[in-house]
């Protein structure tokens, strides 16, 4: 019996996970817990919503770190009262777009030539959907491929499960995989 009891208090201590409940988000987002921010959005816009859009925007931010864009959507219905919440939430759309109306190129049901999206400069699905644009890649199988200067990349939707992935090749090797909800 004693055995019994040390085997279980040994993997609850190894398998469990700190109490972050009382952990400021901003201490969370230091110590890089963006899944954790992300998933307990709600917790964050109930509390702060109206009143600190700053931390709102860490929230989001956390969301966007993991490619979460689905629940960063969360975020921009609510970042509206100040001048950068507002940006933000442009930036969390017009990321969301993007994947929108690359699920539909992959499809085969829009062209992206024809659409203008504000500028984004710092993430890969944005780079992603720039060079599809320029480069009007074939499409088979919900995937396509896209190159620039220094890498390849192999654009596929997996309609059952609503996502974008994205692998990152440089010099034939695989060297990241990103996926985007």
């Amino acid at each position: 019996m004693k055995k019994i009891a040390f085997v279980f208090l040994f993997f609850t201590y190894v398998f469990a996970q700190p109490d972050l409940k009382n952990v400021s988000v901003i201490e969370l987002f230091k110590k890089q817990y963006y899944s954790y921010i992300c998933m307990h959005r709600w917790n964050y816009i109930n509390k702060y919503e109206k009143k600190r859009e700053d931390l709102l925007s860490l929230v989001a931010y956390s969301c966007l770190k993991k490619h979460f864009l689905t629940p960063a959507l969360d975020l921009s219905k609510v970042l509206r009262m100040t001048k950068e919440g507002r940006i933000n939430a442009t930036y969390i759309d017009t990321l969301f777009m993007m994947k929108l109306l690359l699920i539909q190129y992959l499809n085969h049901e829009n062209d992206l030539l024809e659409v203008t999206l504000p500028k984004i400069n710092n993430d890969l699905l944005a780079h992603v959907f720039y060079l599809i644009q320029k480069q009007k890649p074939e499409v088979k199988n919900y995937q396509t491929e896209v190159s620039d200067d220094e890498k390849h990349y192999i654009i596929t939707y997996k309609p059952n499960i609503n996502n974008i992935i994205i692998d990152i090749y440089q010099n034939g090797k695989l060297i990241k995989k990103e996926k985007y909800w």
